[in-house]
């Protein structure tokens, strides 16, 4: 994970390209493993924008005559004697009907079936009756019920038609105009879709309401010509797999896809269908011209005769509902399609959304944790510009293009860069965080990382314990040695010192020069502080003093570490103005730990342990091979009271050349008071 990080910084594009690749593999997995919830996606979203857009202005042109419980309230119960469906016919014949059609279907041999037969081709020059038939088409069954009929002339199964295996047709001879009402059902059993060609026995068979529209382009005393209904293959990327020409509207194309499925728009509110009930126009209750020129659809509603149907506007619905929706919409040249090149849009506008993330990603203001989040909110932004760009085509241009596809692209796209930018961002603060914790110590680094910059002191008094540890001769050494040697000295001092102490809970402060200042219970609490401080300085004394080169050859003294430390209050913090502050720590503490530093060269005891420091440690020295002995008062320079100070007990030889160095000390202080 670090190598990616790290070749994400140096190479971000190249990252980027990796992550819109796995974006792009995962998305093709989810097609081959669930395509259908994309389409789901896509019907039930266009469901929604037929329901907010449904027009409410009220149809007059198409007219639903509804078989509905008060029709079998009054006339009796279904199915009724063939002369009452005779009369209902010859009624609206009366009324001034321009087009019948029943979406019912009438199987069986009965008494009065010459009389329907009749009934229904009285009026077929001007008033065209057309029954209804219904097919298998999944298997569902192989029953084959009654005579098929309204087979289109001259043309075979080789148009664009889904197959049966079975059917329920009208009894034999009761009627030559016939279409076919069989839905296509999609998974959620709604109805969005009906083939406009069903094949059975090397013939096709049209819908309901394009046999009606047939009628009313033939009629059946007229003289034959070509077929009224023949599909041709689309051409154009903006024309749909088959177009059919509409039989009675010059100009004017129903489009149907590669399967021969018509698509059903729900373009009019429910409330604005008129219907009228059957048994109001078997006894004469239909206002004045109120059916003249009509286009009626003879349907049932009635809850015993289960013709409901789950669609767009409604989870019942009359099925003479669906064929009024289709049959307005082909009056209106608004039928939907999906045009040829429905993918390629998709996928153009995939590109554009990706180019459009890509310059979002290359902004500076990424790197910042808040604007990460810009990358899914734009995706999802992109998403349902998608979908507004699908609505947009198909409500006016009657384009089905679809946006479900895309928008799961672009989601998975936007995502993937976001939590690779939000890694990166993470990989780069961390990376930035490591580096200034190399420079001060770590709870203030994170501190540092954490809050805006400001130009006030922010600092703390604590109980502290300062180290101060120093390089001794290592000016002479830099004057005598390239400045590489010098450098590989004091990093190898740094180093162990500052591992020294971190094992034993302090925190290095500042590194200066040859100098090291180091703080017990500052940033990180520390218990017995002091003790730990002494010990930490011992541990510099016996390791750093083995890894010094030895300058005996060179003709220089050795180097060595010197150590001061005190313990009191001190003030830790940051000061300094915004764009440049400083982290220090300030106080007679520190002072009296640098000056013990200062005088470990003049007392020749590298370790010198100031007064408060002594005291704190008490009996733990006495218990432990840390024990101190006073070495006398001593006025440090700067202060105006002199201080006891202390060295290790163990650490030099009693009565060797630090003691006598110390006396030489002493001696010399009360001569300069003296004087």
């Amino acid at each position: 994970m670090k190598l990616f990080a790290s070749s994400w910084l140096v190479w971000p594009w190249h990252s980027r390209a990796v992550l819109v690749v796995l974006a792009a593999m995962a998305w093709l997995l989810w097609v081959a493993i669930s395509p259908a919830s994309l389409q789901e996606l896509d019907e039930r979203s266009t469901d929604y924008l037929w329901r907010i857009t449904a027009s409410e202005t009220p149809e007059r042109r198409i007219i639903v005559v509804d078989i509905d419980d008060a029709s079998l309230a009054q006339i009796g119960p279904w199915p009724w004697p063939r002369e009452v469906i005779a009369q209902l016919t010859r009624k609206l014949d009366h009324q001034g009907v321009g087009l019948k059609l029943f979406d019912i279907v009438f199987t069986d041999e009965r008494s009065g079936s010459i009389e329907l037969s009749h009934a229904l081709a009285a009026r077929d020059g001007d008033s065209p009756s057309v029954l209804a038939q219904v097919f298998a088409l999944r298997n569902e069954s192989q029953l084959r019920l009654g005579a098929l009929a309204g087979a289109v002339a001259g043309v075979g199964c080789q148009t664009p038609s889904v197959p049966a295996q079975g059917f329920i047709a009208n009894a034999y001879g009761l009627h030559d105009r016939v279409g076919h009402i069989t839905p296509t059902l999609d998974r959620d059993g709604a109805v969005r879709q009906i083939p406009g060609f069903v094949c059975s026995d090397e013939h096709i068979y049209p819908s309901l309401t394009l046999a009606g529209l047939a009628a009313l382009d033939q009629p059946a005393l007229a003289p034959p010509r070509a077929p009224a209904l023949f599909p041709i293959a689309g051409i154009g990327p903006w024309q749909p797999a088959w177009q059919l020409p509409s039989p009675i509207l010059p100009g004017t194309l129903i489009g149907m896809d590669a399967q021969g499925q018509i698509r059903i728009p729900y373009g009019i509110a429910r409330s604005a269908w008129t219907s009228i009930s059957a048994v109001d126009v078997l006894h004469d209750r239909v206002p004045a011209n109120t059916l003249n020129g009509a286009w009626v659809i003879v349907g049932a509603s009635a809850f015993g005769l289960a013709d409901a149907v789950p669609t767009a506007l409604g989870g019942a619905v009359s099925g003479a509902e669906v064929h009024a929706q289709l049959l307005a919409a082909m009056l209106d040249n608004a039928v939907p399609y999906t045009p040829r090149a429905a993918g390629w849009l998709q996928f153009g506008y995939v590109l554009l959304v990706l180019v459009c993330l890509l310059m979002l990603v290359a902004r500076r203001p990424l790197r910042e944790r808040r604007a990460v989040v810009l990358l899914p909110v734009a995706a999802a932004a992109f998403a349902l510009l998608g979908f507004t760009l699908h609505a947009a085509a198909l409500l006016h241009a009657n384009w089905f293009v679809g946006w479900s596809s895309a928008a799961l692209a672009i989601c998975l796209v936007g995502g993937t860069l976001a939590v690779g930018e939000h890694a990166r961002s993470l990989f780069e603060k961390g990376r930035l965080y490591r580096n200034l914790s190399s420079y001060v110590p770590s709870p203030v680094a994170e501190k540092i990382a954490l809050t805006e910059p400001t130009s006030e002191i922010e600092a703390r008094r604590s109980d502290v314990t300062v180290l101060v540890a120093d390089l001794q001769n290592f000016s002479r050494y830099c004057e005598a040695l390239p400045p590489e040697d010098a450098a590989r000295v004091l990093h190898r001092f740094f180093s162990t010192a500052a591992t020294i102490i971190q094992a034993h809970g302090g925190v290095v402060e500042e590194m200066v020069g040859d100098n090291l200042l180091a703080v017990f219970n500052g940033p990180l609490a520390c218990e017995n502080h002091p003790f730990k401080a002494l010990t930490v300085a011992r541990e510099l004394q016996l390791r750093c003093s083995e890894e010094l080169p030895n300058t005996a050859g060179i003709g220089l003294e050795p180097l060595s570490i010197s150590v001061g430390l005190e313990s009191g209050m001190a003030l830790i913090g940051s000061f300094g103005p915004a764009r440049r502050r400083v982290h220090t720590v300030l106080g007679q503490t520190v002072t009296i730990a640098l000056r013990l530093q200062g005088l470990t060269a003049d007392l020749a005891y590298p370790v010198l342990v100031g007064q408060s420091a002594a005291e704190r440690i008490g009996l733990l020295g006495e218990q432990s091979d840390l024990a101190l002995k006073p070495l006398g008062s001593f006025l440090l320079p700067g202060l105006k009271q002199p201080c006891k100070i202390f060295t290790l007990r163990t650490l030099l030889q009693t009565g060797g050349m630090a003691e006598q160095s110390t006396l030489r000390y002493l001696n010399q202080q009360h001569k300069n008071i003296v004087t």
